[in-house]
């Protein structure tokens, strides 16, 4: 059963036109994946029309959808074979439209549609309401990845955590399938029913040696990936996880070297001395100038290693993330411009990126 996306960081928009209409309405019934719709709707959103010539109404419903998700639930970034992704992270929603007719001054039923809505957005090339195509069942693009990869990283729950996952929407019947980059071994099991899954970038026995990953209906393939291992033997390798373009976590390495800094800001003012009688006398050795309310940031600059000319897209979609985490702790992207490198230009292609605690160092939350 093929669903209909809505990707809530763009613009969603539902027209409503019939032509005696004087004006409509929209219900959105909001819930989570494997619960019932709510008996009343959570938004009902209703407007006249502008002008008896122009009976067209328009409704972005992406704000309204956008409160109800969530990514607050990362803990480790691994799953098992089929293992369902969390509810927290998409919605469903049922969309009902109404016309009002003028005669009888009453809400007519136009239509009624569900979706599955994601922290996602669109490019404005894609144009109105983009759905990253209506085939693709998965929230990561089809393309080569690496990830870090160290035979003395035990037990095999950090290994998996180290290769991470991605998120697709599988049908029943369909295929995952897993063929090992050295020898062509292969691994597959089969998916019972439609729902949204968590699933292995890389299958644990193929750790050290990577793997290409098939979605399949049938013969026909309608995703792959290929997962290439990294050992670094120098550099303190730097995990970052980010909510992609299509709304799911994706998990990028940085491999080589890196840098912690640390950043104080205060808050100051100048004393009054609180000297012996006469009152004019003081101790010299207190504070003049008085600081209060120090804290400080942490901040990580970071290096990509040598990588293809096509993961200036990772960074893209990186850079305009709203939810990022680095080695599993949340901060915010320091570096604003990039310039997206090309291979004819520069053989070598190395980026850095600087980003910035979150938080304050010292804990002020009240």
């Amino acid at each position: 059963m093929a669903i209909n996306r809505i990707f809530a960081r763009s613009p969603f928009i539902v027209e409503i036109n019939q032509p005696t209409q004087e004006g409509s309405k929209v219900e959105l019934y909001i819930y989570q994946n494997g619960n019932p719709p709510p008996i009343a709707p959570s938004y009902t959103l209703e407007k006249l029309i502008p002008a008896s010539n122009n009976t067209q109404t328009l409704y972005n419903i992406s704000p309204y959808l956008m409160e109800y998700i969530e990514h607050n639930s990362f803990i480790n970034n691994y799953a098992t074979d089929g293992g369902l992704l969390n509810v927290n992270e998409y919605i469903l929603v049922n969309v009902m439209t109404y016309w009002l007719d003028p005669f009888t001054q009453t809400y007519q039923l136009l239509s009624t549609d569900t979706y599955w809505a994601y922290d996602g957005f669109g490019y404005y090339l894609q144009g109105y309401n983009p759905t990253h195509g209506t085939t693709m069942p998965v929230h990561l693009d089809e393309k080569d990845y690496y990830f870090w990869s160290d035979a003395n990283n035990t037990p095999i729950v950090n290994q998996l955590e180290r290769a991470g996952t991605f998120v697709g929407y599988l049908e029943n019947g369909w295929t995952v399938k897993y063929t090992q980059l050295q020898t062509g071994l292969s691994h597959s099991y089969n998916i019972t029913a439609d729902n949204m899954y968590n699933l292995y970038r890389v299958r644990p026995s193929y750790y050290l040696t990577g793997n290409k990953v098939e979605i399949l209906n049938g013969l026909a393939v309608l995703w792959t990936a290929t997962f290439y291992p990294i050992e670094e033997c120098k550099y303190d390798v730097q995990v970052v996880d980010f909510i992609n373009m299509y709304g799911a976590w994706q998990r990028e390495f940085f491999f080589k070297a890196s840098y912690e800094g640390l950043e104080t800001s205060t808050t100051e003012f100048n004393l009054m001395q609180e000297g012996a009688n006469p009152f004019w006398s003081y101790n010299p050795l207190l504070n003049q100038r008085q600081t209060f309310n120090t804290n400080g940031i942490i901040s990580y600059r970071v290096n990509t290693g040598w990588v293809d000319e096509s993961f200036s897209s990772n960074l893209q979609q990186l850079m305009l993330s709203e939810r990022i985490l680095l080695n599993n702790e949340p901060v915010k992207l320091k570096t604003k411009s990039i310039d997206k490198q090309k291979s004819i230009n520069n053989h070598m292609i190395n980026y850095v990126l600087e980003f910035e605690q979150s938080n304050d160092l010292i804990n002020n939350v009240i």
